[in-house]
């Protein structure tokens, strides 16, 4: 029988609350890792502010989940700014350069790291990819890669999608070497597990071979939802962070551009949006209107979606895969969605959802699956899988295998 196998997972921010999309993907699978017979060895950053520091009752639900936890404060101050800068001065993208460790705090990683002996990094998302190459190279250890998005090109989409100069400015500047060095962390891992199936093609035009596609699971991986056999109590619905540009773009899209189309035929409509931080301009949006509802942090994600008529992603940018439209399909609730809101997934999974790429069409899918809903219930159960724990499985198959050929090499 294998042991279990042992993971130092390089993470670049703390999975929990998993409030938006890369938290949840990152903290749900690394409750599945732990199902599934992995022991991991966490570590990530966390923003050092008041109100985003994890508290100690965050601290304990994440080591409840792991082996062991090193959570780092990504600091700001003159010292800390000065370090990031000649870090991006050699050429390392600012938020890989804002998590570079140094002096006694490295000396420690690399203490637990040794006590740990893991079998392999992996690295989850890019931004800790100095620490992880370095903890590979010291430990002598395959590295693996899990890939969010081609991040410099969600970068430029999300410049593109800010509505201020400074906004714009901000998410441009963290562009500079990004994507030499996201090409060298894919060509450097041992294997890359690639959140986009079109991703994967996008990178394998570049020279990277071998990638094979781990999509996010869904909440419904995690904690499978009753059936819900009420009916539903609200009509259309939308579940995501609400601060992002390119969520605040596409809601904006919804509201201003698709829902006038919907309510001049069915005037009694009212769309229902929820999400963590909604940005001001959200808030804005939905005050003063009696067709338009806004929640803050609902606390079940899958409920809330469940008991809705008909699910809606109008993101119209960004890369890699939508979280959201995989919860989505964990329901039994049609799913109304933009080109970009499948943008990543595979085949089976892009014909489980009704696509529209223009604002009239949008609604009229809309208004079509109020009237009368349309899903075929046996193809999405049968392509769940796909988004499932078997596909960690297959994840840490991979890894096994190898981690073995490796060692039979060395």
């Amino acid at each position: 029988m294998n042991r279990r196998l042992r993971l130092l997972v390089v993470a670049s921010e703390f999975p929990y609350p998993p409030n938006h999309g890369g938290r949840a993907d990152i903290w749900r699978r690394l409750q599945m890792l732990k199902r599934l017979g992995c022991d991991v060895s966490l570590i990530c950053w966390y923003d050092d502010q008041p109100d985003t520091r994890p508290n100690a009752e965050a601290l304990a639900v994440v080591e409840n989940e792991v082996a062991s936890l090193q959570a780092l404060p990504n600091q700001r101050g003159f010292k800390r700014n000065g370090l990031r800068l000649l870090q991006m001065l050699k050429g390392i993208p600012s938020h890989v350069a804002a998590r570079a460790v140094y002096g006694d705090q490295r000396t420690e990683i690399h203490r637990a790291a040794k006590v740990f002996s893991a079998d392999a990094v992996l690295l989850d998302s890019l931004y800790g990819g100095l620490l992880a190459f370095d903890l590979s190279a010291a430990l002598r250890i395959p590295m693996f890669f899990r890939s969010h998005n081609i991040e410099h090109r969600y970068f430029a989409g999300q410049a593109a999608a800010a509505n201020n100069l400074r906004d714009r400015m901000a998410w441009s500047l963290a562009r500079l070497n990004l994507g030499r060095f996201e090409l060298k962390v894919m060509q450097s891992a041992q294997v890359c597990f690639d959140i986009s199936a079109d991703d994967i093609a996008w990178w394998a035009d570049r020279g990277v071979k071998g990638a094979q596609w781990l999509p996010p699971l869904s909440e419904a991986a995690i904690s499978p939802p009753a059936v819900s056999e009420t009916a539903p109590i609200r009509e259309l619905a939308f579940l995501g962070n609400l601060n992002t540009p390119n969520n605040v773009q596409g809601i904006h899209w919804l509201v201003e551009q698709v829902m006038p189309i919907v309510w001049s035929l069915r005037p009694q409509t009212i769309l229902h949006v929820a999400g963590s931080r909604p940005a001001a301009s959200i808030k804005t949006l939905f005050s003063g209107s009696d067709k338009l509802r806004l929640y803050e942090d609902v606390p079940n994600v899958m409920t809330f979606l469940m008991d809705s008529a008909v699910l809606v992603n109008p993101v119209l940018t960004g890369s890699g895969v939508n979280v959201k439209t995989l919860d989505m399909l964990m329901t039994q609730r049609p799913v109304v969605s933009t080109p970009q809101g499948v943008a990543g997934l595979v085949p089976e999974l892009k014909a489980l959802c009704d696509v529209a790429d223009s604002a009239e069409n949008f609604a009229q899918r809309l208004v079509a699956q109020l009237n009368s809903p349309n899903i075929d219930l046996s193809k999405r159960e049968k392509a769940r899988p796909l988004f499932g724990p078997e596909a960690i499985q297959a994840m840490i198959d991979r890894m096994r295998t190898e981690i073995t050929d490796k060692r039979i090499e060395a």
